[in-house]
C-alpha cells in the first residue's frame, strides 16, 4: 500500500511481502482499476513484477481526462492494454492525445456529483469482457463502489505504523454507515501475516 503525503511524496507503507501479494492479486484479475487521484499522486505502472503471472488490463477512472501523457501508464499503453473511463463531457482534444498513444478511452454517464457513475462504468467493463476487476485505489473510487454495494470481495493490508490523516482520507472516502450494524463487513475473514504486515480478506457482506 502506498500513501501520498502533504509534501507531494508518495511512499510505500507496507513491506515487500505485502507488495508481492498485491502483485499476485493483480495477476489473478482481468483488470486492475484506479482513480485519477492515485494516478496523479503515484504515477504507477500497475504491472505484475513481484509475483508470477501476466499483467492485467489497466483502467483509470478519470472524469475530465487529466491523465498525464508523460506518465508511466500512457507511456506503456502500447505494451500493456490501458483504458481510461471518463464522463461524456470530457474534452475530446485530451481523448485524441491519449488515443494517439495507444490508450482506449471509454465514456460513461456522470453521477449526480458530476463524477463517473461507478455502476454504469462497471457494467460497461463487464459488457467488454471484464469479469473480475481489482479496484486498487484510491479512496474516492473505493467509497463510490462500496456505497453502490458493487464490491464482492475485500482485501485489506494492515501495516504496523500509525499515520494521521491531516485532511487526507484513508483507504476509503465515503459518508459510510451511521452504525456498525449498517456497515458492510467480511463474512468469513481469512488472516495471513505478510512479513511485518497483516492481510485480511474474504467475501463482503452487506446488511439487508
Amino acid at each position: 500500500m502506498r500513501r501520498s503525503f502533504g509534501t507531494g511524496a508518495s511512499k510505500w507503507v507496507t513491506g515487500p511481502e505485502a507488495r508481492a501479494r498485491v502483485h499476485l492479486l493483480r495477476a489473478q484479475h482481468d483488470a486492475v482499476v484506479i482513480g485519477i487521484g492515485t494516478a496523479l499522486a503515484d504515477d504507477p505502472r500497475l504491472t505484475v513484477r513481484d509475483a508470477p503471472g501476466q499483467s492485467p488490463l489497466r483502467i483509470v477512472f478519470d472524469t475530465k481526462l487529466r491523465l498525464p501523457l508523460s506518465g508511466k501508464l500512457v507511456q506503456t499503453a502500447r505494451e500493456i492494454p490501458t483504458w481510461v473511463i471518463c464522463t461524456t463531457d470530457a474534452p475530446s482534444s485530451a481523448e485524441g492525445q491519449l488515443v494517439e498513444r495507444g490508450v482506449e478511452v471509454l465514456r460513461a454517464p456522470a453521477s449526480a456529483e458530476g463524477r463517473i457513475d461507478p455502476i454504469a462504468a462497471l457494467r460497461m467493463m463487464a459488457s467488454r469482457g471484464i469479469v473480475a476487476a481489482m479496484i486498487e485505489g484510491g479512496a474516492e473510487l473505493a467509497g463510490s463502489v462500496l456505497a453502490g454495494a458493487a464490491v464482492d470481495e475485500l482485501h485489506a493490508f494492515i501495516a504496523p505504523i500509525l499515520l494521521g490523516p491531516r485532511g487526507r482520507p484513508g483507504a476509503v472516502d465515503w459518508a459510510g454507515p451511521a452504525t456498525p450494524a449498517e456497515a458492510p463487513g467480511i463474512a468469513d475473514p481469512q488472516w495471513e501475516v505478510c512479513g511485518v504486515d497483516a492481510h485480511v480478506w474474504g467475501s463482503l457482506r452487506y446488511p439487508s
